[in-house]
């Protein structure tokens, strides 16, 4: 019996469409995982365990929502057929009856997980060889087997079980949603990558968020995320530790839940309680005299009284019940944690004063509700039917409309009570952080801002629910077209017209609030107003009450609907259009929009058609003069400038070849009595030929004028901003350029082997020349902003109600020129003859003081260890906050707001990046501005890296070692966490773009080898670099400064340099206690074993470095700010294995090896040890 029962289970399931459409979307979703998804460097093959198990662990999350329709469908078929007493009266037993129904939906779930396994295999034969390795079915069956069926068992069991104990499909709907917060709620406290910020926070899991993911992603991916390659390529993620322990725990967990449920089912019909009889009093009839009353149904009195009698049921109906609440309350705690987290635990643990345009910021994109949506809005479509009272409710003469409106406002009322629900969090947030300043105007913005796009796509929703007759298929249907729309950029569709309610980037900055996309949101949102206009008239035209009629008859349904509205359809439609048109001017017109393909393709063609002339001889600019005229209310700039140009080669340039930007919409270039030749639009090329040759030593005079119009109508460009307040342009990346740029030229591998480019070339040809301009501008802007730029501030003026600001350099400066001009407030000092000032917006003066402090310090510091600061004045100027912390000019620091000016920074023990930030900036000024290396290989080690180490020893200073350690431990983990995710990690002395090595290696391994050489004589080889290497002499390189370090080094240090600098190399060290002595004299004797590996991709090699070992009194969880090791020494390890004899003073409570942690080690766990 149990077979045939289950085969006809599995034949029902397999007949739904639901399942059906799942089935596809779960088999093209294993296909475009495998064929677009990235997992690591290049080198990681696309079947390799690593992927195969990535994709399936994560497509198993969206089992939740197929096993939430399949439960509702299946679980409550006899309820809702009305056929329970008939199955509870046949031979079918209890046990029978709730396995096979169990077994059913298992299998169906597992069935589309399986076919998941099958898209990946079918993928991978749309992918290139060299990106396969060898075929093995076992990695298919490891991840199917202890992922996706463990999975399955829980959510479709607990979905099962709640279906059966309810009867309610509400009950599941909100158990399917509680079960993704459960999970989401891991994946914030567990630090989940599958989140924004959290490859940036750093963060290991702890051991209670990966035993309470259900689904076991955060084992997965926190153990993961530290893989090699090879170890992705090549090995099985072990079922052991915390994992096994997660597995077993859930697979318990499912086991008990069920055999509950078993007991307490019961198997047979559920009497209703017969309501009490209530005795009716008797009263004396009294006659009423007949009057007759003229009822008008269709007249539009009527129909108002019956909407708002529909509404008002509608409302009963969605609110009025405890799964709504509890869904509710639910979705409190999620946003609640969500947004506090985002606040107190971000990027290197950063806390943020919860400032209302930053929780705006946060809560803004609620893309979560849309489940609720779907959900609700197929019960709302579906409730008459459900009940059987239909063809009652849709033989009187109230209107489709009527209906639709009813429907739609209740669902639009759920869209505000979500969106309400989240600014209520994010004031209590407020309040109960003692933070008093509620924008309560910002807030309500997002009745617009968050709000309306989830109204759009409810009327969108409701469309799609009413064409379907069974609301399952309605849901699945609904859940496959908001996915598409929503990821639409995942599978080329990138340009907004053709993305359903979806706008670019709307990012909020407390200088221009939402500004720069509001405009463009404005029109986007008319846009599809109008669109979802005409598919309402078509969803009342196609209104359920006319589903059992022929397709023929609703069209003619549909068409008198159009006809009947007419003028609303034609506006609608013309307003569609001429929005699309506009939108589509402004972004392909005037901004030139391109996606990432064609993006690709001009770079590729870039260089195929130039790159053969990039060995031209060019003349060097030698002094640059612009007039900048910004206009930020219109959202443009003009540039009016010349370039004196001199001829440093030994060969005569008959040919000046001009270089432009793409984003450039206008531009003339001018050079007297030359001969222009035609500007290439497409690539913004130009040569000119002169009259004569320009011969060694000459110099010639080129002007050029340009027009950059920006909107927000294309991807924010956070270097080319000119916005109503707070505008920031990084000028000398879009003026001319002259000869070949080779920032134009793509890496994509594969996209230059199908172009017949070879590999991009590590090496290139750079002059060890010092490129240096007199720099003058004259910039105006809106009379009440202020302009910040590179030099000296000659003058400032008011005419035509425009403000006028003239700059000079005192000295030649690196091409470099950024500008910013905003409402600014303005702090300065004086500091032993330089003149410092802080520009920033009023309100946000929290950080201030620690962002002088730590100008200072890095003057300080910089003017005695390296070369004396040559500039009168130092500036560091607030920039809205986009991506990005600062960026450093000569003189001047452009710095962004978030992070510096808004994060808070006063708790005990909490790292101050408003200090770090300002310290490595000003550290700029000597590390790219005094000292600006060739543009090769290891570039930014002399950049970054000293810039990081130069930070590293300030925060040391200003703070202690154990503040320090802190900072250091962050950077250990984000290099960890990222060197998997890129291509091959180069050494730091020899890669290029590589932001992890750079930043995080670079830091850490410059302040190792200080530790091991001593700060002085570290120093000393830097300042030495600065003499040798500043203008006019040579620039230098990478090489130059490792040469100088090994020069200095003592024998015994320079393998451990030539490893922090030359080589790819971490270590795994450990330590252990042996035995702890008390001697006779009163001291302890420590017998320690230290486990020391050095780690690389070359031949494997014993350890040769120098090891800090520290005594503590307190354990590690108990350190802090102020603690001190009491004993500190250190060894020189060269062996895998050293036993050490410590001789201290008194026995401690934690011996740790490298306690500052500024040796490279993935897992430090096992780094401190008590001592029992």
């Amino acid at each position: 019996m149990i077979a045939a029962l289950l085969k006809f289970e599995l034949k029902y399931h397999f007949n739904q469409m639901a399942f059906k459409i799942g089935a596809i979307l779960f088999l093209v979703l294993g296909m475009v995982c495998v064929a677009k998804g990235g997992f690591g460097t290049d080198e990681v093959h696309k079947n390799s365990p690593y992927v195969i198990t990535n994709i399936i662990a994560l497509l198993s999350l969206f089992s939740i929502f197929s096993s939430t329709l399949f439960s509702a469908n299946v679980v409550l078929r006899d309820a809702m057929y009305k056929i329970e007493s008939v199955i509870f009266t046949t031979a079918i037993t209890k046990p029978v009856y709730f396995v096979v129904r169990l077994l059913g939906l298992l299998i169906a779930v597992f069935t589309l997980l399986l076919l998941v396994a099958i898209g990946i295999f079918i993928g991978t034969f749309f992918v290139g060889g060299d990106q396969l390795g060898a075929f093995n079915i076992g990695y298919f069956l490891h991840a199917l087997l202890v992922f996706a069926l463990p999975n399955v068992i829980f959510s479709a069991g607990a979905l099962y079980c709640t279906g059966l104990l309810t009867k309610n499909v509400r009950a599941i709907y909100v158990v399917g949603v509680l079960i993704y917060i459960l999970y989401m709620l891991a994946s914030i406290f567990g630090n989940s990558p599958l989140l924004a910020t959290s490859a940036l926070k750093g963060t290991t899991p702890d051991a209670l968020p990966i035993l309470l993911d259900p689904f076991g992603l955060a084992s997965f991916f926190g153990e993961t995320r530290t893989w090699t390659s090879a170890q992705r390529n090549g090995q099985l993620f072990p079922l052991t530790g915390l994992f096994l322990l997660n597995r077993l725990l859930w697979f318990t967990f499912s086991a008990i839940l069920m055999w509950l449920t078993y007991c307490i089912f019961n198997f047979r019909v559920q009497r209703q309680k017969q309501a009490k009889q209530q005795t009716i009093p008797t009263a004396k009839a009294t006659l009423i005299p007949f009057k007759h009353l003229e009822v008008k149904p269709n007249g539009l009195g009527y129909q108002l009284t019956a909407l708002k009698a529909q509404f008002k049921l509608e409302m009963i109906n969605l609110f009025k019940n405890i799964p709504v609440m509890v869904m509710l309350l639910l979705w409190v705690f999620l946003f609640g944690v969500e947004l506090k987290d985002e606040l107190f635990s971000g990027v290197y643990g950063i806390h943020s004063y919860p400032a209302t345009g930053i929780i705006v910021e946060e809560i803004r994109s609620i893309k979560f509700a849309l489940i609720l949506i779907i959900f609700y809005a197929a019960e709302s479509i579906a409730r008459e039917k459900s009940v059987g009272i239909h063809s009652l409710i849709y033989s009187t003469p109230v209107r489709s409309w009527v209906m639709w409106v009813a429907k739609s406002m209740s669902l639009f009322a759920l869209v505000f009570i979500l969106v309400s629900l989240n600014i209520g969090i994010g004031i209590t947030l407020q309040l109960s952080h003692g933070y008093f300043h509620i924008e309560l105007p910002l807030y309500f913005s997002l009745y617009y801002y968050s709000a309306f796009p989830l109204i759009l796509f409810v009327v969108l929703i409701v469309f799609i629910q009413n064409l379907s007759s069974n609301k399952y298929v309605g849901m699945m249907l609904s859940m496959v077209t908001v996915f598409i729309m929503l990821y639409a950029d995942r599978f080329g569709l990138e340009h907004y017209l053709f993305r359903f309610a979806t706008v670019p980037d709307l990012l909020h900055s407390y200088f221009n609030g939402f500004g720069y996309y509001a405009t463009a949101f404005n029109w986007y949102m008319l846009y599809w107003a109008a669109f979802v206009t005409i598919i309402a008239l078509l969803t009342i035209g196609m209104w359920q009450n006319k589903c059992e009629i022929k397709a023929k008859n609703r069209l003619k349904s549909v068409g008198l609907v159009l006809k009947q509205h007419k003028w609303i359809a034609i506006f609608a439609l013309l307003t569609w259009i001429s929005g699309g048109a506009y939108i589509y001017y402004e972004s392909n017109v005037v901004s030139r929009y391109q996606n990432a393909k064609t993006w690709l393709n001009w770079q590729l063609a870039y260089e195929q058609q130039y790159k053969a002339l990039a060995n031209m001889p060019q003349p060097v600019i030698k002094s640059v003069k612009t007039i900048v005229d910004l206009y930020p209310d219109e959202g443009k700039y003009t540039v009016k400038g010349t370039y004196r140009l001199k001829n440093e080669t030994e060969k005569p340039i008959s040919k000046i070849w001009i270089s432009l930007n793409p984003q450039v919409n206008l531009f003339a270039v001018d050079i007297a009595g030359a001969k222009k030749g035609e500007v290439d639009e497409k690539f913004k090329q130009q040569f000119i030929t002169l009259n004569s040759p320009l011969l060694l030593g000459d110099t010639i005079k080129m002007s050029f004028i340009l027009t950059v119009f920006r909107n927000g109508f294309t991807p924010f460009d956070k270097e080319n901003s000119i916005v109503k307040n707070g505008s920031y342009i990084e000028l000398e990346k879009f003026v001319p350029h002259l000869g070949y740029s080779y920032n134009f030229e793509s890496d994509d591998k594969r996209s230059r082997k199908q172009y017949g480019l070879t590999e991009k070339p590590v090496e290139q040809t750079f002059s060890r020349n010092y490129e240096l301009i007199d720099f003058e501008t004259t910039i105006s802007t809106n009379h009440d902003q202020q302009v910040l730029t590179v030099g000296e501030l000659q003058k400032s003026w008011l005419a035509n109600n425009r403000r006028y600001f003239s700059y000079k350099t005192p000295l030649p400066v690196n091409f470099m020129f950024a500008l910013s001009s905003a409402q600014y407030e303005v702090k300065q000092e004086q500091y032993k003859g330089v003149a410092l000032s802080i520009y920033y917006q009023q309100g946000q003066e929290y950080n201030l003081r620690q962002m002088f402090k730590g100008i200072k310090d890095a003057l300080d510091y910089g003017n005695e260890h390296f070369a004396k600061y040559p500039l009168k004045q130092l500036t560091l100027a607030e920039i809205p906050q986009y991506k990005g912390a600062a960026t450093a000019y000569p003189g001047i620091i452009f710095s962004a707001e978030n992070i510096n000016f808004l994060g808070n920074f006063s708790q005990q023990g909490t790292i101050d990046h408003s200090y770090a930030i300002a310290a490595h900036e000003t550290a700029h000024q000597w590390w790219a501005n005094k000292l600006a290396p060739f543009g090769g290989p290891g570039y930014a080690m002399l950049t970054e890296s000293l810039a990081k180490y130069t930070e590293n020893v300030l925060m040391e200073k200003a703070f202690g070692k154990m503040y320090l350690q802190q900072y250091l431990d962050y950077d250990n983990r984000l290099y960890f966490l990222n060197r998997n995710n890129t291509e091959k990690e180069l050494p730091l002395a020899k890669t290029l773009n590589q932001a992890y090595v750079n930043y995080q290696k670079g830091g850490i391994n410059m302040y190792a080898v200080k530790e091991l050489m001593g700060e002085q004589k570290f120093n000393a080889v830097l300042k030495q670099l600065i003499a040798d290497h500043a203008y006019p002499k040579p620039k230098a390189s990478a090489s130059d400064l490792v040469n100088a370090l090994l020069k200095e080094a003592l024998p015994a240090q320079k393998k451990f340099i030539d490893d922090c600098f030359n080589q790819v190399v971490t270590y795994d060290l450990g330590l252990k206690v042996q035995q702890c002595t008390l001697l006779k004299n009163g001291k302890y004797q420590l017998e320690l074993l230290v486990n020391a590996e050095r780690l690389s991709a070359g031949p494997k090699q014993l350890p040769d470095l120098e090891v800090e070992i520290g005594c503590f009194n307190q354990p590690e969880q108990d350190w802090r700010v102020e603690t001190r090791p009491f004993s500190l020494q250190k060894y020189h390890i060269s062996q895998n294995q050293t036993r050490l004899i410590l001789i201290v003073d008194r026995k401690p409570k934690t011996v740790a090896i490298d306690p500052y942690r500024y040796l490279l080690d993935a897992d430090k766990s096992d780094h401190a040890v008590e001592v029992k």
